[in-house]
Parts: C-alpha cells; structure tokens; sequence
C-alpha cells in the first residue's frame, strides 16, 4: 500500500483521532490529580514522588522503545499498546487510593507517554516523504485537541462529582483510543535504525547537551508548576473545580498560540539568543505570580504568560538540539534530547514537594523562579559560544574561547611520541584543556595567531636538557 491508497489515508483519519483521545486520556485528570491527592491527606513530598514518577518512566523507557520500534517496525502495536497501557493506568487510579499501588499505576501512565514516539513515526509514514513537516503539524495538532478536550471534560466532571470523577473520564477516553486503534493499518515506515556508537557520539555534541541542559530547567518547571501545584495553589485560593480546569486550559490554548509566533518572522529576526533567554525570565516572572497570587484572576492571567513562553522556549530548544547535527543523526539527537529532559520532569514535582512541606508554596515557586533566572543566564553566556564553534573542532575552540581572558599564557604543543598534549601554565588550566580538547580531527600543524610555536627540533633539545615547569595532561 502508498500513501496515496484510500485505506491509508483512512487509516491516518483514525489515527488522528486515536490521538486525539490518547492524550485526552492522558490529561483528563492532570489539572485535579494534585488537588485529588491532597484530598485523600498525602504530603506534598508523596505527590511530588507520585507526580515525577511519571517522567522517571519516560527518561528509562524512551530510547529503549524507539529503538525496538526501528528494530521490528511494529509501530501499531506500540499505539496499541499506549492506548492500553493509559488506559489501565486512569482506571488503577481511579480505583484505589492505595501509595504503592498508586505508583505501579503513575508508571504505567510514563509508560503510555512513551509510546508517543510510536504515534510519531506511524503517522508520518501516512504522507509522502516531501510532506515530513505537514505530517507532524497534524498530529501535534491532535495532541493539542485531545489536551483541550481533556481539561473540558475534566472540568465538567469535577464541577459536578468531584476531583476523582475525571480519572474515570481519563479511563473512557482510552477504552475508546484502544477500540479506534485496532482499525489501524500498517504501513512499512523507511528509517535508519538508531546506532549505539551514534548515540554516544551526541553525548559529545555540544549543540545538542546544551539544548538538553536547558530543556531540564524547561521541563522541571513546566511538570511542578503548570502541570501539578498550580492547580494546588489554585485551589488554595477558593477556586471551584471549573475554575481549575479553565486556568489549566488557559495554558494549554496560549501553549497552541505560541506556534504563530514561532514561525513568525520577528522571531527569526531576533534569533535563539534573545528568545530563549527572555522565555525563561517569563517564567520566572510566571512562578512569582502564582507563588505570590492574591486571587485566581492573577492565576488566570499567570498561565497566559507562561503557557506561551514555555512552549516557545520548548521550540527553540527543540530545534536547537537538532540545528548543527548531521542529517543522519538527528534522529538519534532527538532522542537523547527527549531522554535527558525527562531528568526535568522526574525532579521538578519532586523538589517543588518537598520545598513546598519545608517551606510553603510561596518559598517553593520563588526557589523556581531562581532557577529560570539562572537558566536565562546559561543560554545568554554560552549559545553564542556554541555557535561561534559549531561546526567543526567544538571543544578545542570552545577552549580557546574559554582562555581568551589572556589571564595565562598558554604554549601549546602536539608531541608525536607521546601523543600528548604540553601546557605551559597552572595546572587547573591544563585540567580544563585536558577535558575540553577532543577532537576526531588530526591535531593542527601550526598553531593559532596569539600562541607562540616552538620548532620541533628546539623542542626536543629542551627536552633532552632537563625538566621544565610544563603539566602534561
């Protein structure tokens, strides 16, 4: 079958609108899961643990399952398996106020948003191999529906039963994933598989760890804030389960608005250094708004900012994990940016917990707030650097930069004997240059303007004389 065969284009139908009901069955209960636990008398550490234990479950599942996807290409089964999984997931929660249990059930639910990597690639294998970008609007289009129908559908129940009540909804919005699924057809998805030795080759990529060090931040934030004890502090306020789910949809809708900016030409023209930067001080200034919220109308607007800075700041690290990668790893970039922003949606609900037991809520969002400044501050220093030096030698320019302070003088020297690397200078520095400079290119033959070379020959007769106050690293 081709793309062009009416039972693909159907079966894209429905997958679209299995989308639609995964995600809805994902988040029916997100906004009231927080307010519900507290309801049944757990500390704030104990929602935090059941909160982030969510992410923990994405970060040690997600490589491992798309690369059993590209393995045995048995994408349908994973959506199947995602619609299921969520499903069990509501309907354990539903049913027991049990910790432990609870956990198992929490996990289970990681485990579901895992497989969206399954949805992805299936999806895209529905359109011609030219029409990639139109493939992912439209599915990430599903997500966002299946989101906003998840928190009207939340809403309601909550107004009428109860906090509880939306993971019953959470529960029927999977049963009818799972039924829409099984209408799914197969279609061969053409995919490098990902390679072990390339996905250690991004650890090294610095265009690639500083997005993922960012997202961390990003998605800590997003997972304690917008998605767990906002709608607590919500709550605090006097607001009705209405009002709850009308903040978290506020959210969710400038989330989806933010895509007009993204690809507007303002933002272009002021470029990832500007953009990311001013995105995480909104979302410090979001987490002093709700931390320091005098009534829900403060909430209301708080989650306008913050839904459309978070989700442009996730675009541009998005796109900036995969900006200097070579075509045939980006794949692998991706994963390992999607692997190491879990680390942010474990600890966020976490942390945010436990500061919120030790200190109050107004301590735990400030404390946040601290860390999106300092998040700003990291993009503002090193995006320029990392593009200063990609691509090409990274981390031996990126060292470099670091020593342009002129505070030592440095004489660098290749040595073919010993294929080690002499440094003239204090010993901290020969550390740094130790770590920093690798490179799979040979090593120059000459070296930059602003260091001296010194002839081989005058080198081996200094050698040969005696010891030198010079650190080999």
């Amino acid at each position: 079958m081709t793309q062009t065969d009416p039972q693909i284009k159907q079966s894209r139908r429905i997958l679209g609108i299995v989308t639609v009901f995964f995600w809805a069955s994902e988040y029916c209960h997100v906004p009231f899961f927080t307010p519900y636990l507290n309801t049944l008398g757990l500390t704030s550490t104990v929602i935090g643990f059941l909160v982030g234990c969510y992410g923990f479950t994405q970060m040690c599942i997600r490589i491992p399952l798309g690369i059993f996807a590209d393995v045995k290409s048995k994408y349908r089964l994973i959506v199947i398996g995602g619609c299921f999984f969520t499903t069990v997931s509501s309907l354990g929660l539903y049913l027991t106020q049990n910790v432990p249990l609870m956990f198992f059930f929490r996990v289970l639910a990681g485990v579901a948003a895992s497989t969206w990597v399954g949805f992805t690639v299936m999806f895209s294998g529905y359109y011609p191999a030219d029409q990639g970008v139109v493939a992912m609007a439209n599915i990430n289009a599903c997500n966002n529906t299946g989101k906003l129908l998840a928190f009207v559908l939340g809403s309601v129940t909550a107004t009428l039963f109860g906090y509880q009540i939306p993971l019953l909804m959470s529960c029927i919005t999977g049963v009818i994933a799972v039924c829409l699924s099984l209408f799914i057809k197969d279609v061969k998805v053409t995919r490098t598989p990902v390679q072990f030795k390339a996905l250690l080759g991004t650890f090294r990529e610095t265009g690639v760890i500083l997005p993922a060090g960012l997202a961390i931040v990003q998605q800590m934030i997003l997972q304690a804030t917008a998605f767990s004890f906002t709608s607590e502090v919500t709550r605090g306020l006097g607001a009705s389960a209405a009002q709850i789910g009308f903040s978290s949809s506020l959210f969710t809708i400038f989330q989806i608005a933010s895509a007009l900016f993204v690809g507007h030409r303002l933002a272009n023209k002021l470029g990832e250094r500007v953009i990311i930067p001013s995105t995480f001080l909104v979302m410090c200034l979001y987490c002093l708004m709700v931390g320091f919220a005098p009534n829900v109308y403060v909430i209301y607007l708080a989650q306008i900012l913050g839904g459309f800075a978070n989700a442009t700041l996730f675009s541009m690290l998005l796109a900036g994990c995969i900006k200097y990668v070579s075509p045939e790893k980006k794949s692998t970039a991706m994963g390992f940016f999607q692997a190491v922003y879990g680390v942010g949606m474990t600890i966020g609900p976490v942390l945010m917990g436990s500061v919120t037991d030790l200190a109050g809520s107004t301590a735990a969002f400030t404390a946040f707030g601290l860390c999106a400044v300092a998040a700003a501050l990291c993009a503002y220093i090193f995006i320029p650097m990392v593009a200063k030096n990609m691509p090409g030698n990274n981390c031996c320019r990126l060292a470099l930069y670091w020593e342009n302070a002129h505070t030592f003088r440095i004489l660098l020297r290749h040595t073919k004997k010993q294929g080690a690397l002499l440094i003239q200078g204090r010993p901290l520095t020969a550390f740094i240059h130790s770590l920093l400079i690798t490179t799979d290119k040979p090593a120059p033959t000459t070296a930059p303007d602003r260091f001296s070379p010194i002839p081989a020959a005058q080198a081996t007769a200094k050698s040969a004389a005696g010891p030198r106050p010079a650190t080999v690293c």
